[in-house]
């Protein structure tokens, strides 16, 4: 089983992630006028483009990390969804958001 010190740590982590993903966030849906014309409008389609793409993203890794916090309080946060089993501490280390064991990750 994880020690509560451990969990606690990881808690921080998940917490920290979480805060970094929402500005990062919104300050992707910050809109910037470039210009009038047609160079800067495709600019500006450009832009838009890549924002959308970073803010799918991080919405993405950002669902993860409340899930993993939601699992905490449930105290359910390292262990395996697939198989029940613990997680590998190395493996928490790396990916504080993870929902399988290093075996069903592979699967996945």
């Amino acid at each position: 089983m994880i020690d509560e010190k451990f969990v606690k740590k990881q808690k921080s982590v998940i917490e920290k992630n979480i805060a970094r993903l929402e500005k990062e966030i919104a300050q992707n849906r910050e809109f910037v006028d470039i210009g009038s014309t047609n160079e800067d409008n495709a600019m500006e389609f450009e832009e838009l483009e890549e924002k959308q793409a970073l803010i799918k993203t991080a919405e993405k890794d950002l669902k993860e990390f409340k899930a993993a916090l939601k699992r905490i309080e449930e105290g359910k946060y390292g262990l395996c969804v697939k198989c029940g089993q613990p997680i590998e501490i190395g493996r928490l280390k790396a990916y504080p958001e993870a929902v399988y064991c290093a075996t069903h990750a592979e699967e996945d």
